[in-house]
């Protein structure tokens, strides 16, 4: 490989000049910028689901409650429980407690996965902006 700033032949797998040392890397690729959320949302930099995750755990834990208060309240109405409103009460009040419990954790886990791409779309954002300015700083 020539040299095209002192033309001295350099081996093909050189990333330097061995007489000047002149770089013979690409120019770097700059990065995509989107400066509006229409841009962002469209190449799926922002992600909505993380916010629909939110919205659906209020309105689940709603219906998670209002089933287990029903079931406590009024046992006479639920099929088959009928004869044991005692079960039917405990039923309700573990509907409340372990229900609402797991339809958190079950969203949570959802919103961590989202959560980890987030993360690591900043870290590659801060690796890339390292990078450049080392390739600024030493060309």
């Amino acid at each position: 490989m020539k040299c095209p700033e002192c033309l001295t032949e350099n081996d093909a797998s050189a990333t330097k000049c061995s007489m000047c040392g002149h770089s013979f890397a690409p120019p770097p690729v700059r990065p995509v910028v989107y400066t509006s959320f229409y841009g962002g949302y469209f190449a799926f930099r922002e992600l909505v689901t993380p916010h629909l995750i939110k919205t659906i755990y209020i309105v689940g834990a709603c219906f998670i409650t209002a089933a287990g208060i029903w079931a406590i309240l009024s046992p006479e109405t639920l099929v088959g429980y009928g004869e044991y409103p005692i079960l039917s009460r405990f039923g309700g009040i573990m509907v409340l407690l372990v229900g609402n419990l797991v339809w958190r954790m079950a969203c949570e886990a959802a919103i961590l996965l989202f959560s980890l791409h987030e993360i690591l779309v900043s870290l590659d954002n801060r690796a890339r902006a390292l990078m450049l300015r080392d390739q600024a700083h030493h060309p």
